[in-house]
C-alpha cells in the first residue's frame, strides 16, 4: 500500500510540470511474456508525423527481452527513450519511455511514465500509430475509459492501471479507433 501511495505522489507531482501529448502511465502496457524482438524494425526510419513534418526515428537493440533505444527527432523536438516490444497475435505493441540521463528529454517527463503505440513493421516501412491524448482525455471527461484508472487534474491526465487492466484496454480497441492519433509513416533510411 506505501509503495502504491508513493507511486501516485510521483505521479501527482510530474502532472504539475510535464507536458500534455502522450497518453501516459505509471505501469508499463505490456507484460514480460509478450515482449518479443523484430529484426526489421532495426536502423534508421524517415516520414512524415501526425502534424505533416517530418520524422526521423532510430531503433537499436537494448539489453533484456524486446528492448530497444529509440531515438527520435523532428524539427522541434528529440529525445532517446527505453522502448519493449510486444506481439499480440499479429500485431506489434511498443512500450516507450523516456531514457534516463538521455539529453534532448530533460523535461519531457520528471518520472518516467509510459507511453504505448501500435505497430505496422515491413520491410521498408514502418507505420507507428501512437495512442491519441486528446481522445483519451475526451474519454475520461465523457466517464468511457472502462477498466481504467487514472489521476487528472485540469493539465494532464496519468493513467495508474495494472499492466493487465492497460493491456486488455489496448487489445479492446480497434485498429481503426479514434482512440488513435493519425499514423506516422515512415521508410527505411538508405
Amino acid at each position: 500500500m506505501r509503495t502504491q501511495n508513493l507511486f501516485l505522489t510521483l505521479a501527482l507531482v510530474a502532472l504539475v510540470a510535464a507536458p500534455a501529448c502522450l497518453v501516459r502511465s505509471v505501469e508499463p502496457w505490456w507484460k514480460a511474456d509478450t515482449l518479443t524482438c523484430a529484426d526489421d524494425l532495426l536502423g534508421g526510419w524517415i516520414g512524415t508525423g501526425t502534424d505533416g513534418g517530418d520524422i526521423a526515428m532510430t531503433f537499436l537493440p537494448a539489453p533484456g527481452p524486446g528492448a530497444y533505444i529509440v531515438q527520435y527527432s523532428d524539427k522541434d523536438d528529440q529525445g532517446t527513450f527505453l522502448a519493449h516490444l510486444s506481439k499480440v497475435g499479429a500485431d506489434y505493441y511498443l512500450d516507450f519511455r523516456p531514457k534516463e540521463g538521455a539529453p534532448g528529454v530533460d523535461g519531457l517527463l520528471l518520472f518516467p511514465m509510459h507511453s504505448v503505440a501500435r505497430l505496422e513493421i515491413g520491410a521498408d516501412s514502418l507505420v507507428v500509430h501512437i495512442l491519441n491524448y486528446e481522445a483519451v482525455k475526451k474519454a475520461a471527461e465523457l466517464d468511457r475509459l472502462t477498466g481504467l484508472k487514472y489521476v487528472w487534474d485540469e493539465r494532464e491526465l496519468v493513467l495508474v492501471s495494472s499492466t493487465d487492466d492497460l493491456q486488455r484496454f489496448v487489445l479492446g480497441l480497434s485498429r481503426d479507433s479514434n482512440l488513435f492519433s493519425p499514423p506516422m509513416k515512415l521508410s527505411r533510411k538508405k
